[in-house]
Order: C-alpha cells, then structure tokens, then sequence
C-alpha cells in the first residue's frame, strides 16, 4: 500500500554535487580551507575562494523598488521588457521565428520542454556526458533516457549522433535530443562550426520522416571566450518546418544570479503553428507549476542591457572572469599533459573532466578525498570545477591527481 502514485512511489533525491560539496566543507573545518582543493560546485569562485557575486549587477539591483520587487510578474509568460531583452542579448538584429517564455533558471526551460514535447514513455536523447538532472527531470515526466555517444577522439561523435537521431525517429516518429553546447557542463567542449553544420544538415534530411527538436542548453554562453559565438544563431533562420530547436537560457551563470531563479525558453521554427502552439502549452505549464517569475530579476535584466552605462560595466566585470577562467584553465591542461592525465576534449568554461572508468572512479574519488582533493562524478569520469579552485591551488594538482590514481 502506497499513498503515491506509481512514478513517485520510490522516488528519492540524492544531488552528487551537494554532497560532494558537504564533504569538502566538512575537510575544510577539520584541516583549514588552505588545505583543502574544493572542486565540487559550478559557481564562479574568485581567487580569494570568495563566492562572485558582480557588483556591476547587484549595485543596480539596489535601485529597483521595493514595490517593484515585491510584485507579481507583468504577467505568466514573463514581463513583455524582460522577453525583448532575452531576444536582443541573444540575438541582437537577427530576425528569427521566435517565442519565448520565462522559467525558473534554464532548469526550468529543460524540464518544461521534455515535459511538452515527448508522451509518458518516449525517449529522451541526451549525451552520454552531461549535466545530471537530465536524468531526473527524464524520470520526472516519465520518459526513458537514452545517451548518445558525446566524443570520439577529439570532437564531437558526430556519426554516433546520427545513427541515434535516425533509431529513435524510426521507434517513435519523433525526436527530442539535448545538446549543450558552448563550454559543456562537464567537459568543457564547445563545438566547431562544421559539427554544428553536419548536425543540422543531417536534421534537415531525417526531419522528412518527421519531426525534429533540439534542445540546446545555453547556461554558459555568455563565459565563452569567443565573443562572436551568438551568431551562432544565424543557422537558425532557416529551418525546415519540421524542426524546432529551442534554447534553454539562464541567468545563474550569466549574472551571477543563480539563486534568483531566473531563465527563459525560445523556441525557433518557421511553423507558425506549431510555435503557437508550444507557447500556448509552456504558458499553461508554467501557470500550472510555478506561476510566475522573479519580477525584480526580469526587471534588472532589462534595466542592465538598455542602460549603456550598466551594460558596459557588465561586460568589464564579466570579462575579467572570462579571462580567469582561461588563466586557470591554461595551468590545469598544461599540467595535466605533462603528467599524462586522460581528460575529455576541452575548449573552455566552467569544468574539465577526467576521463575515469566507472568501474575505478568510486575508488579514485574517494582516494582523491584522503588526500583533500574533492571533485563530482560524472558518468566515466570525475569533474574538476575550474570555475570555483583558485589559480595557486591549481598549479601542481594535476600530479597530485595522477599519484592518486
């Protein structure tokens, strides 16, 4: 006898990162935070170990009133000034067949996609490395979740990709697959222009048979240290109208605003119907869920973008971090090769991951653990948060992990 229903019944939360990140607090205490090398949570840390928090961005949330915080959102599908700014930060004068809605963090846009996209049962293509509650959000709907092969040598598994896109089509006549890309979370990969081309090439073709969503999770975009990466989003304007892809952004990374919970989902396609359609589908989601978002976060991002002065003060701070990142990045990957240290094809970004086979990697995380090394994991793997370990603690960790193992 059960009170739940058959999804729920023996559901049970267990967040790898957060216990992790509790083990590395608690070593922290017992041998000094000098001691200790906290690589578990994917938040911008700077080189004190200080939590970031831009100024550029919480000085100008100051001046937003009381009132205005306190209220209620200018309406469920996201404030009207908030939607136009998603569209012009991400794709500035590009005219593309767009409807966007405002979710809780790009979480929120995955989660509320699958949720419209596939029935109870269906299959959820993602990769065979990526963020976790790919996973849970999977199980949440009642869909089965199927990797596709993420690398092969130093690139993007391109054929694997493929060969699943065309299995799935042929089991249910429709596909939904996750792509994250730039700066993969864990990896670190972000794509090349020609796999993105051979990606949508070969949709094109395999959406005659029926039709194709790719959702492409963003959450990193604006680390990318190529600053020409959102015309990216060219390639979208023309599409078959048989293909939707639709983009899951976030402020959390964007803004150093992670706990605001603030995000947004933008669907392209030139089926007009079909795009009306999912909107009207993602409104009545989200009316049905969370209701509304984060009024005060909806107006700041507007305020900051139409404001030359505050916007340009963002990308100073921001860049600063982007250059970081690269800094730290630069002293891993050269120490890692030095010591012959396998890691998956990294570009940039928040992460770097270690290549561990899942049989070894329980016994390595927690050797790594004895010696204050404290890192996530990750299917065939261990991920290092470049993005929250400062440069000096970096410099020599590559052959720390190596005797490890």
């Amino acid at each position: 006898m059960t009170f739940l229903n058959s999804l729920s019944d023996g559901k049970k939360m267990t967040d790898k990162v957060f216990k992790a990140a509790v083990k590395a607090n608690e070593a922290k205490i017992k041998h000094g935070s000098e001691n200790v090398v906290d690589a578990t949570l994917g938040t911008l840390f700077d080189e004190t170990e200080t939590f970031c928090a831009f100024d550029s961005v919480w000085e100008p949330y100051k001046s937003i009133s009381n009132i205005q915080k306190a209220k209620y959102a200018g309406g469920i599908p996201g404030n009207p000034s908030y939607l136009t700014t998603v569209y012009k930060w991400l794709f500035k004068d590009l005219t593309l067949h767009t409807k966007i809605v405002a979710t809780p963090g790009g979480a929120g846009a995955v989660s509320a996609t699958i949720h419209n996209i596939l029935d109870p049962g269906q299959i959820l293509l993602k990769p065979s490395l990526g963020w976790g509650p790919y996973n849970t959000m999977a199980t949440e709907h009642g869909v089965k979740a199927v990797d596709y092969n993420l690398f092969s040598d130093d690139g993007f598994d391109i054929d694997n990709f493929k060969q699943k896109l065309a299995n799935v089509m042929a089991k249910q006549g429709k596909v939904l697959a996750i792509i994250n890309d730039p700066c993969h979370n864990p990896s670190g990969y972000t794509m090349t222009e020609d796999e993105w081309d051979e990606i949508l090439t070969y949709v094109d073709m395999l959406a005659q048979r029926g039709p194709i969503i790719i959702l492409q999770d963003i959450a990193y975009i604006d680390f990318s240290t190529n600053p020409d990466w959102k015309k990216h989003f060219k390639k979208y304007q023309n599409l078959s109208d048989n293909i939707m892809v639709v983009i899951a952004f976030s402020l959390s990374k964007t803004l150093t605003a992670y706990g605001a919970r603030v995000g947004a989902a933008i669907a392209i396609t030139s089926n007009q119907k079909e795009l009306d359609k999912w909107h009207d589908a993602m409104v009545y989601t989200a009316r049905s869920t969370w209701s509304t978002i984060n009024n005060s976060m909806m107006t700041l991002f507007a305020k900051l973008y139409n404001d030359k002065s505050l916007y340009d003060a963002y990308l100073n701070e921001k860049s600063k971090y982007v250059s970081l990142l690269k800094e730290r990045a630069d002293i891993f990957i050269k120490e890692a090769d030095q010591e012959n240290l396998p890691y998956y094809p990294f570009v940039e970004g928040f992460f770097v991951t270690l290549r561990i086979d899942n049989a070894d990697k329980e016994a390595i995380y927690k050797r790594l653990q004895d010696n204050n090394i404290f890192t996530v994991q990750v299917n065939n793997g261990l991920r290092i948060a470049l993005c929250s370990v400062s440069k000096n603690k970096l410099k020599g960790l590559a052959k720390k992990i190596k005797a490890c193992l």
